[in-house]
């Protein structure tokens, strides 16, 4: 049983579906209330899925010189795959940019979307996985720091220094920041510096009926720690409160899995490949399960994409190689500072 199932919960999660007829009548303004039958009918029955992101052999291989685009898949419990995420980015950006760089994720049923080049990704996943498509079912749309963002690594004092992602109805053609015919659902946003200072925090705001109407108030937040990332995630999970924006009362939490094996901690010693758990609570919302998923993906972008894995190669001063570990990763105003320390090269260690 989830432990978001628990009889306080539920009594918490009835509270806060019991509207008032002004609340109910501003829903049916909301366009990502009601645009999301096809993943209502993925996740079904589920109080939590988990987000497995794909190891990408060439970038760790590399140590991350040669940046590959990522690709996540969404699990049952039972380990079927449900969905698919794929990113579509420009190879110059990403090497020069990452994680910082433009990007969209095409959102696939199944295993669907794939070259044909990735099954091995998917061996074991499950034998029950839905019946893929490829056609996407949604787009997320990412803006980088060359398109319109040039700030995301200063602190979060403007637009153009805070982080967004945007979810998007069916395939849509374009770049992000230039989309074709956008049909946008919902937006996930950053928090201004003065707003969330010292932990990081989303914000999600549905979009409104009609052609570029703009997007609602903001109806959901996500709430992570101060510190992650690096070292700490080897022992320790790191939990994301996904809650409501007027109540506070949680209604779902993102947690990054920490390794359950040697194969695992390996993978997140010398990898940026993440592990994610969803919960939901008792009749959560399509456009609330939405908003949880593309949450995910932006955090892992604006947070766990960050560090090439706990340990990397140095060269420093010395004659020799060195190793750069991150301790972990602290936020402060918009901004992600690595505590990390450094050995090897023949020239002594030292920790920033």
């Amino acid at each position: 049983m989830s432990f978001l199932n628990t009889p306080e919960m539920q009594e918490t999660t009835a509270e806060v579906k019991n509207k008032t007829s002004d609340e109910a009548m501003f829903d049916k303004d909301i366009r990502g209330y009601d645009s999301l039958g096809e993943l209502a009918d993925l996740l079904e029955g589920l109080d939590h899925v988990f987000i497995r992101q794909k190891v990408m052999m060439l970038e760790a291989i590399t140590m991350g010189c040669v940046e590959q685009k990522n690709i996540y898949t969404v699990l049952t419990p039972s380990g079927d795959a449900i969905l698919t995420c794929r990113e579509v980015s420009d190879f110059k950006s990403r090497c020069c940019c990452n994680p910082l760089h433009s990007l969209t994720i095409e959102m696939f049923k199944g295993i669907g979307g794939g070259d044909g080049n990735d099954d091995a990704f998917f061996t074991g996943v499950g034998s029950n996985a839905v019946q893929s498509s490829d056609e996407a079912l949604y787009t997320a749309e990412r803006p980088g720091c060359c398109c319109g963002k040039p700030g995301l690594c200063c602190p979060a004092c403007t637009d153009s220094c805070t982080d967004t992602m945007t979810l998007h109805q069916g395939h849509i053609k374009g770049h992000a920041g230039d989309l074709e015919s956008p049909q946008p659902l919902l937006m996930v946003r950053q928090e201004m510096a003065f707003e969330s200072p010292f932990h990081p925090a989303l914000e999600i705001m549905p979009a409104m009926k009609g052609t570029n109407s703009g997007f609602a108030k903001a109806t959901h937040m996500v709430n992570g720690p101060m510190f992650f990332g690096g070292c700490v995630e080897l022992c320790c999970e790191s939990n994301w409160i996904f809650s409501d924006r007027t109540s506070k009362s949680e209604e779902g939490r993102i947690t990054k899995q920490k390794p359950a094996s040697m194969e695992d901690a390996m993978r997140e010693m010398l990898t940026d490949a993440d592990l994610y758990r969803l919960d939901f609570t008792v009749g959560m919302d399509n456009s609330a399960k939405a908003a949880l998923i593309t949450s995910t993906l932006l955090l892992d972008y604006m947070f766990f994409e960050r560090d090439m894995g706990v340990c990397k190669p140095t060269v420093g001063s010395g004659d020799g190689p060195g190793c750069s570990t991150t301790i972990c990763n602290c936020y402060c105003c918009g901004c992600v500072c690595p505590c990390t320390c450094s050995s090897g090269n023949n020239d002594g260690s030292h920790a920033d």
